[in-house]
């Protein structure tokens, strides 16, 4: 599929072809709606590159599932 944003619309936004993707793919993997390795494959962004985007957007890689499913790994261990 090809997605044709304008020009204008970039450049009133104050971004590049590069930083929309970017940006698109940040969003969606907040949502939830990428995995982070599918929101790498539409930015085209290394792993560590996309994990400094989501830093600066002040997105967390750890989420409340993370942790509910650790302490219920740590408990079914033991250790809890």
């Amino acid at each position: 599929m090809t997605l044709n944003i304008p020009d204008e619309i970039l450049r009133r936004a104050g971004l590049t072809e590069k930083d929309c993707l970017v940006e698109l793919a940040v969003h969606l993997y907040a949502e939830r709606r990428l995995s982070q390795a599918e929101a790498l494959q539409l930015c085209g962004l290394s792993r560590a590159s996309f994990e400094d985007e989501l830093a600066r957007h002040d997105i967390s890689l750890y989420t409340v599932s993370d942790l509910r499913a650790d302490v219920e790994t740590l408990k079914e261990l033991g250790r809890l």
